[in-house]
């Protein structure tokens, strides 16, 4: 039998919910390449609150990933096409958007019977 500690617990913890939170960006995201696709951080984040991942979290785990917290990790860690401030079409700022990536589109295929 092997004793884990406390600290080693919670650090696993976090790798899990971090993997996770990957996985949930990953299959609801895609990278197109076009500057014009946008996705404001805020949006992101909502989505994710409102996800079967979240709902399997433990109410510890929903409180360590914030939306800081959440949005900062996907900046720094992923790698991905972040933008503090962008100027839309129409002149106005948009503040934490990811360029070049859009959310997949969900076609559903009717058969007849």
């Amino acid at each position: 039998m092997t004793i884990v500690c406390d600290k080693c617990k919670k650090k696993m913890n976090d790798e899990f919910t971090f993997n996770d939170v990957k996985e949930y960006f990953n299959s609801t995201y895609e990278r197109t390449g076009d500057p014009k696709d946008i996705i404001q951080a805020k949006d992101i984040y909502d989505e994710f609150t409102q996800s079967d991942t979240w709902h399997l979290f433990t109410y510890n785990q929903r409180q360590m990933w914030g939306k800081r917290r959440f949005i900062r990790t996907l900046c720094l860690t992923m790698g991905l096409d972040f933008k503090q401030r962008i100027k839309g079409e129409n002149g106005a700022t948009i503040r934490s958007v990811w360029r070049n990536w859009r959310k997949k589109s969900t076609e559903f295929s009717e058969t007849l019977c």
